[in-house]
């Protein structure tokens, strides 16, 4: 019997993405919210947030909409991923 292969999802590229280029000093956070557009109720932004001077900055990449919770999350995390990547193409994502 064939195990299937389980893909990583774009929520943890996006966190191992952040902590390749900031270590600890940037948190990658993608925020879901539930809202009353009909056709995509859910919408996510990927963010992150530094806090080493104990204020929080934040840096919202979207936001995304979609049919289902899941899916807004991980098109905002395919964002923060791709945006990341971007902004920073010295820094090898690709065996994230």
């Amino acid at each position: 019997m064939l195990t299937p292969i389980v893909q990583q999802g774009f929520c943890l590229k996006f966190n191992n993405a952040a902590q390749r280029i900031f270590g600890n000093t940037v948190r990658p956070i993608v925020y879901v919210w539930e809202t009353n557009t009909r056709g995509k109720p859910w919408s996510a932004e990927a963010r992150l947030v530094e806090t080493a001077s104990g204020i929080e900055i934040s840096f919202g990449i979207g936001p995304e909409s979609a049919t289902t919770k899941k899916k807004a999350k991980d098109i905002a995390a395919k964002s923060g991923f791709e945006w990341l990547g971007s902004q920073f193409p010295s820094v090898d994502l690709s065996d994230i």
